[in-house]
């Protein structure tokens, strides 16, 4: 590769070779012409803007329809026409430099632009950069698809902004910019609006690459020789060309100018380098009439050296070129050039799949081509695409494909219609399902032991002053917003989700602590907070709540909770993600005023306390079965240890948690009266028991990072083996479906390519996201999803249970809940046979006649009828 020169705010190469600055007898004028007129129309109604003339290039958009329909795509067009003996680049402008034509389309917030698409270039000889360089035809047409929401409001008119970015060349070369404006009415959701700029439209579609499928006298096929991509590493993407038999082309550096060349033009990839191609040597003979030529027959292959950037992230990308030729046979007939447009899928490491097919939505070929505040780059289109599926996907969520309601299954519909309805309100509505979410959170079984302390702390304040009892409330309210506060600012700067502290072990470990030192409290063991005798009164600190205790009983009840989901919350905080910061924090913040809403009330109205029994020797062993409750959540959560850091880092744990108990039993043994000193040294003497019992094992007899990642070894050794049983090697790796149902559900490990391919094939499939540390998601699974009627329509439907664990962090299970808007597991999925873009999504709350009446609605799996076609 040669040395470059990159632009100024440009990602791409100029490409200036060292030693030839000196020859050039052009200078780059470095300011930029930025030009920006109002929107126009031409006659008839036809759309346009009004054209723009910078840098020697005259610049205009169209479109192809005199109206936007809703939920439906119409094409945009931006021409280029450089003055006489000018020109410019294609998106990518060769190996001898240049500046690629950008172009970026922004508009209203929900108008979704896919990949731009671009006629073939043109070869040509630049005197300026001394090399072969990519032209973009004269007069080109640069076609982009728009898509507006569903609702958008008829009878109103939308303004879309095109900036083009290119360099224009003749002897000098002028960077050039400008801004075209098009505005056009939105029709009525259903209308036909007419056609518009015909005759543009068709010369557009005539200049671009022709379909794979189009290719004649040869077969052309790309593939990649490295399995998955990852950061800082090389692969190459091999186009190869296979002729038919008598059938020869051109080489890549035919003996006649006149000769259509082989060439391969591939286009940039945010995150990818693209090396320079390598061409195989032709094949030199003599014809009778021709003379010498320059050959390829048979199978050829082309060579694409490409490089992953250490920053490229794990969403998938796509290679996308054109391969060029003109195929002539033995007899002296040459048949009509052809430029064959391939594309290849790549699989980034830690990432999902990429999607099958290539829809001009999932994904953009230009890095900048992006509507609004769309991420820049491939992988941003790609986000992007997700977030097109996820909403597309939204209709199925709020109803339009739920399970057919009977029974309990209205449970599901109610929710789908109820959280549709809120969402109709906008920002509003996802507050107000937020607030809601939270309020139900209070009734989850993963904050219920902590609640059970606050119930407590009411029956020890049921005699005591209306001040007290709001000012300890309030306390308790301020512990869950603090955290809730915490959260959102962890979401707004890494992107946690809900429940995603709980994948990292070391939260997992110190949390444990936390509820074991709090049970310990609970036996008598130590006090967390006050001593044993706390004022002149000589009333015991078990009797009393301090301040410091009210407020971490909040913090502790909201991080529990983070480990379940409830009705509206998921559906809120995975809101959150479409919103800038502030408002995704308000969001959260929302959540937090939804759960600390009901103490409030109790706390400001003392009279509603009489419920309450009234303080006596019951309350010990009340204490007492809370601690053991509070034991028992330790215990639920070490339980994700075992995937995170596997059964030697489990050990380990539960080593450190005996250090804690040690050391909470040595604070225990401070009394009121002893003097400062033996205070200040059993206290040190306590936090020495915790260092010394986290070194230990943590240090001394393994590091959490080891262990992760000898436990993520396991697992995947584990995944690989369930997932080849399953592959048919008389069938060339298409999947058979052969469960053993004698042992429960046969769950499969997840992996989106392989649900794809079962739904595909033919199968009903069941995708259970779920995790270790999830309460909700136990839950549903003992009491609708693994119990007999559930599990004997399974087997009778044939279907595929698949289950995937995000107990551990999974960028692929991160990217598919957010596709389906969901902040964190349990996310329910039934897919019906053939249709693996339209799966049924369920409620986080599971009911048998919820999940069964799914599943008969996705109907058997049918493989054979789909093997044949039918």
């Amino acid at each position: 590769m040669p040395a470059s020169r990159h632009a100024p705010n440009s990602k791409y190469p100029v490409n200036i070779r060292p030693g030839r600055t000196a020859r050039l007898r052009t200078v780059l004028i470095l300011a930029m012409s930025m030009v920006s007129l109002p929107a126009a129309s031409t006659a008839h109604g036809e759309p346009a803007s009004k054209p723009v003339t910078a840098s020697h290039v005259t610049l205009q958009a169209f479109a192809d329809r005199a109206a936007i329909v809703p939920g439906e795509p119409v094409n945009l067009a931006v021409t280029l026409q450089p003055e006489e003996g000018w020109h410019t680049y294609w998106i990518n402008p060769g190996p001898n430099g240049g500046l690629p034509t950008v172009v970026k389309w922004t508009g209203p917030a929900g108008w979704q632009v896919g990949r731009a698409r671009y006629p073939v270039p043109t070869v040509k000889y630049d005197p300026t950069l001394e090399g072969d360089s990519y032209y973009l035809p004269s007069n080109a047409v640069i076609l982009t698809p728009l898509r507006g929401p569903n609702d958008a409001a008829s009878g109103t008119n939308v303004e879309l902004i095109a900036e083009v970015s290119f360099l224009a060349c003749k002897k000098e070369c002028i960077p050039g910019k400008a801004k075209l404006t098009l505005t056009l009415p939105v029709a009525a959701k259903g209308a036909k609006p007419s056609p518009a700029n015909e005759a543009l439209f068709k010369r557009a579609h005539r200049a671009l690459p022709e379909p794979l499928d189009q290719a004649e006298h040869v077969k052309i096929s790309v593939a990649s020789d490295a399995p998955i991509a990852a950061p800082g590493k090389s692969f190459n993407v091999i186009v190869s060309a296979d002729l038919e038999r008598g059938a020869h082309m051109q080489s890549h550096k035919p003996l006649d100018a006149d000769y259509i060349a082989a060439y391969v033009f591939v286009e940039p990839t945010d995150g990818l380098e693209i090396g320079d191609v390598d061409y195989p040597p032709g094949v030199e003979r003599t014809d009778k009439v021709l003379g010498k030529l320059s050959e390829y027959s048979g199978k050829v292959a082309f060579k694409v050296p490409v490089t992953v950037s250490e920053d490229a992230g794990t969403a998938p990308r796509h290679v996308r070129g054109i391969l060029q030729y003109q195929i002539c046979n033995d007899s002296g007939t040459c048949y009509p050039p052809q430029r064959i447009e391939w594309s290849l899928p790549i699989r980034m490491e830690g990432g999902p799949a990429p999607a099958t097919g290539d829809d001009e939505f999932a994904a953009t070929a230009t890095p900048e081509n992006a509507i609004g505040a769309t991420p820049t780059g491939s992988e941003g289109a790609e986000r992007a695409g997700d977030r097109t599926v996820a909403e597309s996907s939204g209709a199925t969520h709020s109803g339009a494909n739920a399970p057919s309601a009977s029974g309990s299954s209205n449970l599901a519909t109610w929710l789908s219609s109820a959280e549709a309805f809120f969402n109709r309100y906008g920002f509003t509505g996802v507050l107000a399902m937020a607030f809601i979410g939270g309020l139900v959170l209070n009734l989850m079984p993963c904050v219920l032991p902590v609640i059970s302390l606050k119930v407590l702390s009411f029956v020890r304040q049921a005699g005591e002053d209306r001040g007290r009892i709001l000012a300890l409330g309030l306390t308790y309210c301020a512990g869950i917003l603090v955290f809730f506060g915490f959260l959102a600012v962890l979401f707004a700067t890494t992107g946690t989700g809900w429940g995603q502290l709980f994948q990292k072990p070391r939260v997992v470990i110190g949390l444990a602590a936390v509820v074991t030192a709090f049970a310990l409290s609970l036996f008598g063991v130590f006090a967390v907070f006050t001593p044993k005798v706390i004022d002149h009164l000589g009333q015991k600190a078990a009797e009393r709540e301090g301040l410091p205790s009210a407020f971490a009983t909040g913090l502790l009840a909201t991080f529990l909770g983070t480990a379940c989901t409830a009705p509206f919350l998921s559906a809120a905080v995975g809101a959150a993600t479409r919103y800038p910061p502030a408002q995704g924090a308000m969001i959260f913040m929302a959540v937090g005023m939804g759960m600390a809403f009901p103490f409030v009330l109790l706390s400001a109205q003392p009279a509603w306390l009489k419920f309450v029994p009234r303080p006596g020797p019951w309350m010990h062993t009340f204490e007492v079965l809370m601690g053991f409750l509070l034991l028992g959540t330790a215990v639920w959560l070490l339980n994700p240890l075992r995937d995170q850091i596997g059964d030697w880092g489990l050990l380990l744990t539960i080593i450190f948690l005996l250090f804690v108990s040690l050391a909470v039993w040595v604070k225990g043994r401070i009394q009121f009266g002893d003097p400062p000193s033996r205070k200040l040294a059993m206290n040190g003497l306590a936090l020495a028991i915790v260092a010394v019992g986290w070194l230990l094992p943590f240090r001394a007899m393994g590091t959490i990072d080891d262990l992760r990642l000898d436990a993520s070894h396991r697992r995947k050794l584990i995944n690989d083996g369930k997932l080849f049983a399953q592959l048919d090697p008389e069938k060339r790796g298409e999947v058979a479906w052969k469960p053993d149902w004698s042992r429960g559900i046969p769950w499969l490990e997840y992996d989106e390519e392989h649900v794809r391919r079962y739904v595909e094939a033919g199968y009903t499939v069941f995708v259970d996201f779920t995790a270790s540390w999830c309460a909700s998601c136990k839950t549903n699974l003992k009491t609708s999803i693994d119990v007999e009627a559930t599990r004997a329509l399974m087997r009778e439907l044939n279907v595929v249970p698949i289950e995937a664990d995000y107990s551990s962090e999974d960028p692929m299970i991160k990217s598919v809940l957010a596709r389906f808007k969901r902040a964190g597991v349990p996310l329910y999925l039934v897919y019906s046979p053939g249709r693996p873009d339209d799966p049924q999504i369920l409620p986080e709350l599971l009911t048998p006649q919820i999940v069964t009446d799914a599943l008969r609605k996705a109907g058997p799996s049918k493989p054979e009828r789909l093997a044949a076609g039918s």
